[in-house]
C-alpha cells in the first residue's frame, strides 16, 4: 500500500507547507484540517491557508480563511468558480451592489467573473472550494 508523501511544491506564487500532504494514488480520500497549517496574509486582518493544491488527485484548489479581525479584500474579479462555506463567524460578499451573507453552517456560490468584495468579522472561519485549481494558468477568456 502506498503512502502519503510529504513534498513542498510552488502553487502559483504560494509555497505549499510541507505538512500539507500530497497523494501519491489516484481516488484517495482525505480528511482536510486546518491544524499545522501554515496562514498566509491576504490583506491585514484576512489570512488564507491553502489546503487543496494541485499535488492531489482533484482539479479543485481551497483552504481556509480566517479573519484575524474585523477586514474585506476588494474588488476580486474570480476567474473561476467558487464555494465558500463558514465554520464559524460571519461572512459577507458583495457584488453587483447585492450582498450575500452567511453564518456558521451557510455557504456562498460564487461564479466566474464576479466582482467582489469579501467581508469578515473577527472570528470568522471559512473553507473555500475553487474550480480550476490552475485558475491563473489559463489564457484570458478560457
Amino acid at each position: 500500500m502506498r503512502r502519503h508523501s510529504r513534498r513542498a511544491p510552488q502553487l502559483h506564487g504560494w509555497h505549499v507547507p510541507s505538512n500539507v500532504l500530497a497523494v501519491d494514488e489516484p481516488a484517495k480520500v482525505r480528511l482536510l484540517t486546518d491544524r499545522d497549517l501554515a496562514y498566509s496574509d491576504l490583506v491585514p486582518g484576512l489570512q488564507l491557508s491553502r489546503a487543496i493544491t494541485h499535488a492531489g488527485t482533484t482539479q479543485l484548489g481551497g483552504g481556509y480563511m480566517r479573519f484575524e479581525t474585523d477586514a474585506e479584500f476588494p474588488d476580486w474579479t474570480l476567474k473561476y468558480d467558487e464555494v465558500v462555506f463558514v465554520q464559524s463567524g460571519e461572512l459577507e460578499v458583495v457584488s453587483n451592489s447585492r450582498t450575500a451573507k452567511a453564518g456558521a453552517g451557510e455557504a456562498i456560490l460564487i461564479p466566474k467573473g464576479a466582482k467582489v468584495t469579501y467581508r469578515g468579522r473577527a472570528g470568522t472561519v471559512g473553507f473555500f472550494v475553487l474550480w480550476p485549481f490552475d485558475w491563473d494558468k489559463k489564457p484570458a477568456g478560457a
